[in-house]
Formats: C-alpha cells, structure tokens, sequence
C-alpha cells in the first residue's frame, strides 16, 4: 500500500512541471432528446443558445501526444416548444456547475498550429433552472427530472495556436450527450426518456504555470 502511494506521489510530482492553466469561454447549443409516454418524439422542441464558461489545467499523459484535463465549468442549456395538441408553449432555461476531465491528442502541426481531438466526460449539478409552461414559471430546483446529478459525454476537434512561450489560444467544437435524466419503465408501459443534447464553439487560452 505504502509502495503505491509513493508511485503515485513521484507521478503526480513529476506532473507538477508540465502543467497549463485553461481558461475557455463559448456558446451551447441545445435541446432535449425527448419522447413522451407512449413513445413519440416531440417534433417541435426547437433548441436554445446559452452560454458556459471554464477553468482547468492541462497535463502531459503517459501517451506521448495526448494531454490530461481536469476542470469545472458553468453551463446553460435550455430549449423552446410547443404542444399543438394541448396549446402548451414551453421553455426551459437551466445552468449546471460540472466537474469534467478528459483527453486532447495531437493529430497534426502546421507552422505553429497544433490540430486536436479531444474528449470529455462531466458530472453536473443544477445550479438554477426555470421551466415556463404558456404564463406559468415553474422552479426546477427539487423536480426530480432536472435536479439530479447528470452525466455528459463530448467529443469533438479543434485548433491550437501559440502565442508566446509561456501563453496559447485555442478554437474547438464539441458535440454531447447526456445519460437519460428520465426514463420510462415497462412495468407501467410508460415509454417516457428524456436527455440533454449539445453543440459547443469556445475559445480559450492556455497558460504555462511550469515548464512545458
């Protein structure tokens, strides 16, 4: 036991000086992936722009051209329908605190530009939400179907250009899915599944607070 954790203190140590700051800043795209209880899609669920702000740092990996991140952001998502059945117009405006960590791999570079993928994963918190049903504000705060921790996955490309030797700016695109927030159960036939869906654009900048 003693012998592991000092391998993983001599890792983490060495890590030390090979680390970056981030700091990114975009807009998210989205809406609900949503069918109702007997199964059918809601066609006319249109999505929303919000925005989401993060800070991490960016390590070297064991993997020679891939890099490890941790971070935390706040992210809005939301999305606006209607139901011509019942007349019920509806819209959702909801913010998550999320704690992520995942991999950027170089691909390619060209006159200073480094060309990425890059993968994540997050566990989210609602921070605050509103759903509007016609002239009715509902708090999402204690609904059992937004206020529950929620796990993402995105995936996604992007570009990373060097500004000087301790300072970088970035550009990506990153598409995800969240794991159902709701899902219906066949001992009551109820066929009900509900999930975020999201497209992201950010810039950010990278800071070296060791030698990189």
């Amino acid at each position: 036991m003693k012998k592991n954790i000092l391998v993983l203190f001599f890792f983490l140590a060495a890590n030390a000086f090979s680390q970056q700051i981030y700091i990114e800043a975009g807009k998210t795209i989205s809406s609900f992936d949503y069918k109702n209880s007997q199964g059918v899609r809601l066609d006319n669920l249109q999505a929303t722009s919000n925005s989401f702000m993060s800070v991490g740092y960016r390590s070297k990996s064991l993997v020679k051209k891939a890099k490890i991140l941790f971070g935390v952001s706040y992210v809005g998502y939301g999305a606006v329908g209607s139901d011509d059945s019942v007349g019920n117009y509806m819209e959702w405006d909801i913010n998550y605190l999320e704690f992520n960590t995942g991999l950027d791999y170089e691909l390619f570079k060209i006159k200073g530009s480094t060309f990425y993928l890059k993968g994540t994963t997050a566990i989210g918190f609602l921070a605050q939400g509103i759903q509007i049903i016609n002239n009715r504000v509902i708090n999402l705060k204690n609904e059992d179907d937004f206020d529950k921790i929620i796990f993402d996955f995105r995936g996604g490309f992007g570009f990373l250009q060097s500004i000087s030797s301790n300072l970088s700016f970035y550009v990506q695109y990153m598409h995800g899915k969240s794991l159902m927030l709701k899902t219906g159960t066949t001992v009551t036939s109820d066929n009900e599944v509900l999930r975020y869906v999201n497209d992201k654009v950010s810039f950010g900048l990278l800071i070296n607070i060791y030698d990189y």
